[in-house]
C-alpha cells in the first residue's frame, strides 16, 4: 500500500486535514470550523485549544475515512501567517492566537520606525513593521498589553502551524520562514538558523521568548505518545517543519520558479511564485520569504481578501448557498452591466498598499439587483487580481504564460473563467482545489524525505479544466479594470 503524508492545513476559518500521497492523490480530507472573536478596537482572536480539538476532529475523521488505513510516512502542518500564539516550550498554549487580521498593534509597529529602523528592517529582512499592526511585532505587542498572564506563562511567541507541529512533537522549534513575521532573520541568506541581534533590538521582541531556529528541510521530531493517541496515528511518525500556507499553495500548484505562477483564491486572493534570490518591492507590497523549495525565496504578493469577500456578498445579498448565488451570477453578462465592486474590505495590500482604504459598490442603477452584485464580486476580486499580475511579473523577470488556480475559489467553473478574461491568461483550474495547501505539504514532506523531487511537481498535477481567455470579453475587462485602478487613492501604508 503506497505510503501517505497527513497533511495538516490550518487556515482562518478551520483546519483541513488530509491523506495525500506521493503522486499528489487526496485520498481523503475533513474539515473543521474554528471561531474568530472579534474584539472592540481592530481585536481578532481564536482560541488555540479549539484549533487543536479541530485537527483532532479532522484528523481521526479523515483517518476513518480510507480503509485500511495506509502508511504514515510523515505528519506536516501548513497554516495561516501574520498570527502569534504564546506557548510553553512543550507546544501548550497558555492565552489566545492573535490573528493576522488583528490591528491593535498597529500604533506599536509605528512607534518603532525612524530612519535608520527602517533601512535596517528593509535591507536584512525585507519587510518593515507594519503601520497596520498586521505583523508579529505587533501581534506579540498586543498580547502582552490585552493578555499579560499569558504572555508572562509562554515560554515562546510562535505563528500557529509551530504551535501546532510543536504540540505534535512535544517541542517548539520554529524556521527562517515561518518567523518571517516576527522580522528577526537576516534573510540576505537563505537557510539561516540564527537570530540577527540588531533586528531582534529593533523589534524590541523579547529574545527569550522567540523560539529555536531549525533547518527548513529536515525533520524536527516524532509523533509523540500524547498527540499519537489524540490525532490517531502511530507514536514515532515523523514530523517535519511547519510552513506558511502561502508557501504551500505555490508548492501545490507547482509555482517553483519564476517562470511559472499560480492563483489562490481561500479566504485571502494570492499570486504566488518563487526566485532564486532575495528581493523585494515595498511601495509595491511585494516580498520575498526564504522557503521550504531549497534555495529558493516564495514571492509574496498578497492582493486582499478573495473567497471572504464572495462569502461576505453572498450573506448581504440573503443567498442561502454559495450555489445559489453563483447560480445567479452566471445569468449576468460580463462585466456585470456596468456595477463594479472593489474588493477592499480590510484595505488593499499588493499592487498598492493601503490601510484606509474600503469596499464598495460603484456604477449602480436602479436597473441592478442582487445579481449583478454578486457577479460583480466575482469580478471585482478577478480583476483585483489583474492589477496585481504585471508587477508581480515585473519582479520576477518573466510573464506567466498561464495560471494554475487553486483554493475553494477554484471549485467554481465560472470563477475561472472571469479570472481568465481578467488576467487575459489560459487559467488551469486543479483537481481537488481545497486541498492545494494540503497537497504542498505533502509534497514538502516526501521531497523532505527523498521519496520524490519537487521537479517532479508540476507534472504529477491534474488538471480539472482549461479556461482560455474570451476575446469577445477583452475590451469589457480592460475598461473595469481601469476603472477600479482609478477609484484606488494609491496611497502607500501610513
Amino acid at each position: 500500500m503506497t505510503e501517505c503524508v497527513l497533511a495538516i492545513d490550518l487556515g482562518t476559518g478551520g483546519p483541513k486535514v488530509a491523506l495525500v500521497d506521493q503522486a499528489g492523490n487526496t485520498l481523503a480530507w475533513r474539515s473543521r470550523a474554528v471561531h474568530t472573536t472579534f474584539v472592540e478596537g481592530g481585536g481578532a482572536e481564536q482560541d488555540p485549544g479549539e484549533m487543536w480539538s479541530a485537527i483532532v476532529a479532522a484528523a481521526r475523521d479523515t483517518l476513518a475515512a480510507v480503509a485500511p488505513t495506509p502508511p504514515i510516512a510523515a505528519v506536516a502542518v501548513t497554516s495561516q501567517y501574520m498570527s502569534v500564539v504564546p506557548v510553553t516550550s512543550a507546544g501548550m498554549p497558555t492565552g489566545p492566537c492573535i490573528l493576522w487580521m488583528d490591528t491593535r498593534g498597529g500604533r506599536h509597529s509605528r512607534s518603532l520606525l525612524n530612519d535608520q529602523s527602517f533601512m535596517l528592517f528593509l535591507q536584512r529582512h525585507g519587510m518593515m513593521p507594519l503601520p497596520s499592526g498586521s505583523d508579529n511585532v505587533a501581534h506579540a505587542h498586543v498580547l502582552q498589553r490585552f493578555h499579560p498572564e499569558a504572555y508572562a506563562a509562554a515560554d515562546v511567541l510562535v505563528e500557529a502551524m509551530d504551535y501546532v507541529t510543536g504540540r505534535i512533537v512535544g517541542r517548539v522549534t520554529a524556521t527562517q520562514s515561518t518567523v518571517f513575521g516576527q522580522l528577526v532573520c537576516d534573510n540576505r541568506g537563505w537557510g539561516s538558523v540564527e537570530y540577527d541581534p540588531e533586528l531582534v533590538a529593533a523589534t524590541h521582541l523579547d529574545p527569550a521568548k522567540l523560539p529555536p531556529l531549525v533547518p527548513m528541510h529536515e525533520v524536527v521530531g516524532e509523533v509523540g505518545t500524547a498527540a499519537a493517541a489524540e490525532l490517531g496515528v502511530p507514536a514515532g511518525t515523523p514530523v517535519v517543519p511547519g510552513t506558511i500556507d502561502s508557501i504551500t499553495s505555490a508548492v501545490g500548484t507547482g509555482a517553483l520558479d519564476a517562470t511559472s505562477g499560480s492563483v489562490i483564491f481561500g479566504t485571502t486572493a494570492v499570486l504566488v511564485t518563487h526566485l532564486a534570490e532575495h528581493r523585494g518591492d515595498i511601495t509595491s507590497g511585494i516580498l520575498s520569504v526564504p522557503s521550504p523549495v531549497s534555495g529558493r525565496y516564495y514571492v509574496m504578493a498578497e492582493n486582499g481578501l478573495g473567497g471572504r469577500a464572495f462569502e461576505w456578498a453572498q450573506r448581504l445579498f440573503g443567498y442561502d448557498s454559495p450555489d445559489t448565488a453563483l447560480l445567479d451570477a452566471a445569468t449576468v453578462a460580463p462585466g456585470s452591466d456596468g456595477a463594479l465592486f472593489l474588493p477592499w474590505l480590510l484595505g488593499s495590500i499588493a499592487p498598492s498598499p493601503n490601510d484606509d482604504v474600503r469596499a464598495a459598490f460603484v456604477g449602480l442603477g436602479l436597473h441592478h439587483d442582487r445579481r449583478h452584485a454578486i457577479r460583480a464580486t466575482l469580478e471585482g476580486v478577478a480583476l483585483n487580481l489583474a492589477w496585481l499580475l504585471p508587477p508581480v511579473e515585473a519582479f520576477v523577470g518573466n510573464r506567466f504564460p498561464m495560471l494554475r488556480f487553486g483554493g475553494g475559489g477554484a471549485l467554481s467553473p465560472l470563477w475561472a473563467q472571469i479570472l481568465a478574461d481578467a488576467t487575459d491568461r489560459p487559467v488551469h483550474r486543479l483537481v481537488e482545489p481545497r486541498a492545494t495547501n494540503a497537497r504542498g505539504a505533502a509534497f514538502l514532506a516526501f521531497a523532505q524525505l527523498g521519496r520524490i523531487s519537487l521537479d517532479d511537481v508540476p507534472h504529477l498535477l491534474q488538471v480539472q479544466q482549461v479556461h482560455e481567455p474570451d476575446p469577445s470579453n477583452r475590451d469589457t475587462m480592460d475598461r473595469a479594470l481601469a476603472r477600479l485602478v482609478a477609484l484606488h487613492p494609491h496611497h502607500t501604508l501610513h
